[in-house]
This record gives C-alpha cells, sequence and structure tokens, in this order.
C-alpha cells in the first residue's frame, strides 16, 4: 500500500498567494513609517530654522524672506500689535514662516508668532 504524503499543487500555490499577500501589507506598512518619520523629520527641522529665524527677528525686527541651503524657504512679518499710549512702549507681532516642498505637490509650512514690548523710539 502506498501512503500519499507531501502537498499537493493547490495547497503550495495557496500558501504562496498568502505569503504574498501579508509580504505586500507589511511592505506598505514599512512605507508608510518611513514616510511619516521623514515627514516628521521636516517638521523638526523646519521648526528649529524657524526658532533661530525668531531669535535674529527679536534682536532686529524688520520684514524679509529668505532660502536655507537644503530646500527650506522663510519669511518674516513684523506688524504693530497694539500700542499703549500711557507708556512709552508699544508691542510688536513677530511671525517667522518656514516652507518647503513635502512630497509630490505638497507644500509645507510651520508658522512661529512672538509679541515683543518696545520703546517707542525703537519702533519701526
Amino acid at each position: 500500500m502506498i501512503k500519499d504524503e507531501g502537498f499537493t499543487l493547490i495547497e503550495v500555490i495557496i500558501a504562496m498567494v498568502i505569503l504574498s499577500i501579508s509580504f505586500v501589507m507589511m511592505m506598505q506598512l514599512f512605507s508608510g513609517g518611513l514616510r511619516a518619520a521623514w515627514t516628521s523629520c521636516d517638521y523638526s527641522r523646519a521648526i528649529v530654522l524657524a526658532k533661530d529665524k525668531m531669535e535674529e527677528l527679536s534682536d532686529n525686527p524688520v520684514q524679509d524672506s529668505g532660502d536655507f541651503e537644503d530646500g527650506f524657504k522663510w519669511e518674516s512679518e513684523v506688524d504693530s500689535y497694539r500700542e499703549n499710549e500711557e507708556k512709552a512702549l508699544s508691542l510688536l507681532r513677530l511671525k517667522v514662516k518656514v516652507s518647503w516642498q513635502g512630497g509630490v505637490d505638497r507644500p509645507r509650512s510651520v508658522e512661529l508668532v512672538s509679541l515683543k514690548a518696545v520703546m517707542d523710539e525703537e519702533k519701526l
């Protein structure tokens, strides 16, 4: 009596299909994780660049724009926020916007806004 042992061709094909589908799903999850990590890295870099520009703007509040070396662009705005008639102080609103191209036709940006108290003779 001959005993049939092993797998049939149908069983092998079904196992290969299941394995292939699970492999494709794992690759999609992995690529999604990499994309999210890359986006997070871009946002972190933009925030650091915006903080640096905000510090420069605090020392010398001027409206300007420019480019960083790695594809990030910045622009600053300086507006009068609130006048204080009783004292010789007024508030300036400082805004720094850093933008970059985040992927296929996906512009991204980060904005930081701060206030600075200035003496009336320092006003713009």
